[in-house]
């Protein structure tokens, strides 16, 4: 990237009546802006960084990747994690009057700003069309920078292709997570089964496979007739009874496998299986193996 291409930051949450606005930052650490919204849309380019996005109340760990489409008038702003890499985007602003005249165009452009008032603001591209978009938001800003013939025309034409681009990219990638549900489920049970000493929530489940919350609801209604939070206690509660029964004790146990409260888990305990944990142990545990472990 020139230097020259680079924009110093600035705290300034609003345009100054251009069409369109693109900046390409590169900090050494991230200057902090109090959450904010803007009275247009705004299109976020995540390139580098240690950094979390909060949007309304619920807070995303950003990867290399990460687009975003903020609707106006949606609340924001992005927190450092550490300072350990530079943080690097692009920022784009959309004014309204140029957004009019790309949907009366094509209804193509309309996808990830429909997307995002609907509440879909994040999508994620694979390495590969993530550098192709970075080339044509460079080439954007180079001819911003320039004093060619012809400049608004190539200007409009080389800022459609970015987001006709970008919106078939994340459109296709998101139809391909959804053709392939079987896959994407059985990835999901994977990453329960070895993350249930963790904290595990919708959430952040949503996040790490960039897919919505809806789609995961509903793979487990249609493939398990549960729902995550149900199926991941479930899960937990095997876990403890296999561990109980192999001698492990039972405060060591429930512990383990992620439930921090022993009152909720000796509830979830009982439901599941009828009995108390200390009495399901007593029952099918010999009593010359009891006798080795410690106390509960």
């Amino acid at each position: 990237m020139r230097k020259e291409l680079r924009s110093n930051f600035t705290d300034r949450q609003t345009m100054l009546g251009d069409p369109f606005e693109l900046y390409y930052y590169s900090d050494p650490r991230l200057k902090e802006v109090s959450q904010h919204s803007h009275d247009h849309f705004e299109l976020y380019l995540f390139l580098e960084g240690d950094v979390e996005m909060q949007i309304g109340s619920a807070c995303r760990l950003l990867n290399p990747g990460d687009v975003i489409i903020l609707p106006p008038g949606i609340f924001h702003h992005a927190f450092s994690c550490g300072e350990e890499k530079p943080y690097r985007r692009f920022v784009l602003w959309l004014g309204n009057e140029l957004l009019d005249e790309l949907f009366k165009e094509s209804d193509s452009y309309r996808y990830l700003f429909d997307r995002s008032l609907e509440g879909h603001y994040y999508h994620h591209l694979e390495t590969g069309h993530f550098q192709e978009i970075q080339t044509k938001a460079i080439t954007v800003l180079e001819e911003l920078h320039s004093d060619h013939f012809g400049k608004e025309t190539f200007l409009k034409l080389y800022l459609s292709d970015l987001i006709l681009s970008l919106t078939r990219y994340s459109y296709e990638s998101e139809q391909l997570m959804l053709s392939s549900s079987d896959g994407t489920f059985h990835e999901l049970l994977s990453y329960i089964d070895a993350h249930l000493s963790e904290e595990l929530t919708l959430d952040g489940i949503a996040a790490h496979f960039y897919v919505s919350k809806s789609h995961i609801i509903h793979l487990f209604k249609a493939e398990m007739g549960l729902s995550l939070h149900q199926y991941v206690i479930k899960k937990r509660l095997g876990k403890c009874r296999d561990a109980i029964i192999s001698g492990r004790s039972i405060s060591e146990t429930f512990l383990s496998y992620g439930f921090n409260d022993y009152s909720n888990f000796f509830k979830a305990f009982k439901k599941e299986f009828g009995i108390s944990p200390r009495e399901y142990r007593d029952m099918h545990l010999p009593v010359t193996r009891r006798q080795f472990i410690l106390p509960s």
